[in-house]
């Protein structure tokens, strides 16, 4: 009977240390759990909604007119600066670029335009090789200034030297351009169109009515060559030109030097 009861207790106090080790376990687990929820919300918390409508009254209730007014003289002050880099003087705006040309480039200076420190330019100079034309001493000079932008124009006189042959003018001004490359692999070029003449010129030498083809061929180049073709010929009208119908009038250079600076963003 005594065996028995002892018996009875054993039991029972094993169950009660299994009921213990249990519920220490299961609070344990709860402990781990609060903790790693408490752990997540502080890591993402969330934004009170309530902040975020304040924030959008306040916004709401900002003066928008001084806003607009503020945006207002912003712009007019650039605008004002962006007249003012406009409206500099030429030769500050040519202050690191050059122009390499013939008789026509050689008005620039001739007409004050452009400083002449800026210009390497002489009349029966073309790119088209003859016996007094000095191509190969323009690029030269070019080259040891090493400016940042280069000006070309030629092509009067290449009428002639190329007999009206766009082709062969376009070979010898190809020549040109490379070698200006190898010597200024920096600098940007840009090559100024040949100017178209008045009409009695065509009819007393015919070649003249070749410069839409000249043209035409040096667009070309300067696209395969990579540097930038310039249009001028609307820049010059009728009025622009002297009595010999090929050279212009001092009225043209302004508009001339002012195209160029602004093509090249000077």
């Amino acid at each position: 009977m005594k065996k028995q009861e002892k018996k009875t207790k054993k039991t029972r106090s094993e169950e009660r240390d299994v009921v213990l080790r249990v519920a220490v376990t299961a609070m344990i687990v709860w402990m781990i759990f609060g903790g790693i929820v408490f752990a997540i919300g502080v890591m993402n918390p969330r934004e009170d909604p309530r902040a975020g409508l304040a924030r959008l009254e306040q916004m709401e209730a900002a003066d928008t007119d001084e806003i607009d007014s503020q945006i207002q003289a912003l712009e007019e002050a650039e605008r004002a600066a962006d007249e003012a880099w406009a409206n500099r003087p030429v030769n500050e705006k040519f202050a690191n670029a050059y122009v390499l040309g013939d008789s026509i480039a050689q008005g620039l200076y001739e007409n004050a335009v452009l400083d002449g420190s800026y210009v390497t330019a002489e009349r029966d100079t073309g790119v088209c090789k003859s016996e007094i034309s000095m191509i190969e001493n323009h690029v030269s000079r070019a080259i040891e200034v090493g400016p940042q932008v280069l000006f070309l124009s030629y092509g009067l006189k290449d009428i002639e030297a190329a007999s009206g042959n766009a082709d062969v003018f376009a070979m010898a001004y190809k020549n040109v351009l490379d070698t200006l490359k190898n010597g200024l692999p920096e600098t940007r070029i840009y090559v100024n169109c040949v100017l178209p003449v008045q009409q009695f010129v065509i009819e007393e030498n015919e070649w003249y009515g070749s410069i839409p083809e000249y043209n035409e061929k040096l667009k070309e180049l300067c696209a395969e060559e990579g540097v930038t073709f310039i249009d001028n010929s609307s820049l010059a009208g009728d009025e622009d030109y002297s009595e010999d119908g090929i050279h212009l009038t001092s009225e043209y250079y302004t508009e001339w030097v002012n195209h160029m600076a602004e093509i090249a963003e000077l």
